[in-house]
This record gives structure tokens, sequence and C-alpha cells, in this order.
């Protein structure tokens, strides 16, 4: 009974807070990431694996987003829930858990809040970048988007995982022998080789090794938890 009573008082509590936290124009907001130019992040299914504080190569290094309404006014108050994000590229979708990433606080007085926590979800985009929504709306370009564009905000940002694939080709959320394959493929192969997937070289070294393969034998079975 009591752990009913605090999961409803948990839901009672994000709700007021979306009620509350206003609306987002996508035109307005703004989002990057910090320190790097460009981040490297791993993923898997069960949620842990990198952290984003870790994808620039630093120890601190995060996502940020500032969300702002109508008129530039900040949106405070934004729960950590209510976000999303997928690749540029539409081959490469990721396949993300459900709540697969969280924010590390509400929106401040600013709009602003930052993501250096973990991804839970598979897949592998090497190029042209992820865009983020926040409430459901993808963040779009500026100036464009104040004209009527329509092109999202994509940050360069690679995203590799051992889920690699799945029934009919299509990443799965689960690592098991279907994703072996491709590894088998690449292993043992280095940049530049016949056979070598960037997306099996776990720690960014241009070689798909041993180091690799216990990565990959780390998080076997590893799975998105049931909706």
């Amino acid at each position: 009974m009591f752990k009913g009573k605090v999961v409803a008082f948990a839901l009672m509590l994000v709700l007021a807070t979306s009620v509350y936290a206003g609306d987002v124009d996508p035109c307005l907001s703004t989002i990057g990431i910090y320190p790097c130019a460009q981040m490297k992040m791993t993923i898997c299914p069960g949620g842990d694996f990198e952290y984003w504080r870790t994808a620039c190569g630093g120890t601190a290094d995060y996502v940020w987003i500032e969300c702002l309404g109508a008129g530039s006014v900040p949106i405070v108050g934004i729960p950590w829930t209510d976000y999303w994000m997928n690749a540029c590229d539409a081959a490469k979708q990721l396949k993300l858990c459900i709540s697969p990433f969280t924010a590390d606080s509400l929106t401040g007085a600013d709009g602003r809040t930052t993501f250096s926590g973990r991804v839970a979800g598979g897949g592998c985009t090497l190029s042209q970048g992820l865009w983020w929504a926040v409430q459901g709306k993808t963040i779009l370009a500026q100036p464009g988007c104040l004209t009527g564009g329509t092109d999202k905000v994509c940050l360069d940002i690679i995203v590799k995982s051992p889920d690699l694939t799945g029934n009919g080709g299509v990443v799965d959320g689960i690592v098991n022998l279907l994703d072996l394959t491709p590894f088998g493929i690449s292993f043992h192969k280095n940049l530049g080789q016949a056979g070598y997937n960037a997306c099996c070289d776990y720690n960014d070294d241009d070689m798909c090794d041993l180091a690799d393969f216990s990565f990959f034998g780390t998080h076997y079975q590893h799975r998105c938890p049931a909706s």
C-alpha cells in the first residue's frame, strides 16, 4: 500500500509540473553540446553503457537545452522525462527504450537544463547527428524556422551500441546472437580494411578487437525493459 502511495504521489508531481511548465516554442528554443564540437556515445538497451558526461572525452560533458516560449520567455519546470531524440539520418533510426533518458533537473528560471546521464537503446548512427524534441516538439534550426523553415537542429553526436540489428535487419532493443553476426564480420578488422564496421568499434580506436568483444560480452542479453 505504501509503495502504491509513493508511485501515485510521484505521478501527481510530474503531472502538476507539466501543467505549470508552459508551452515550448521550437523555433526560439536552442540546444547544444559542451565542451566539444562532436560527441561520441555508446548506448545499451539496458541503459548501462557510457554517460553523456564522458561523450567529449572528459568527465563533465553534457548536452544542454534552453526552452523558451512565446516572446522568448523561459519555460520553467519542464519534467525530466519530457524529451526525446533520434538520428537525423532517417535510414539509421535508433531503437530507444521506454523513457530512454532523463534531464539532470527540471528546467530552471532561465529555461535551461542539461543531460549527463546514460541512454537506454540500441542502433548506430555515424553521420548527420541527432535531433532533439521537448514536449513532443522538435527543436528547429534558426533563423530559417522563424520564416517557416522546418529544418531540425542536428547535434554532431555519433551513437554506437552492441544492439546492432534484429529480425529483418531492424534494430530490436536486444543484444543477442543476431547482433553477434555483424560484429563477427568486423572482428579483427581495422579502419581501412574490408569488413571493418565502425559501429562495432566501441572504444573508438579504429580497430574491432578483443577490447570491443569484451564490451559486447558485458552487455550480451541486455534488452529494453518491458513497457
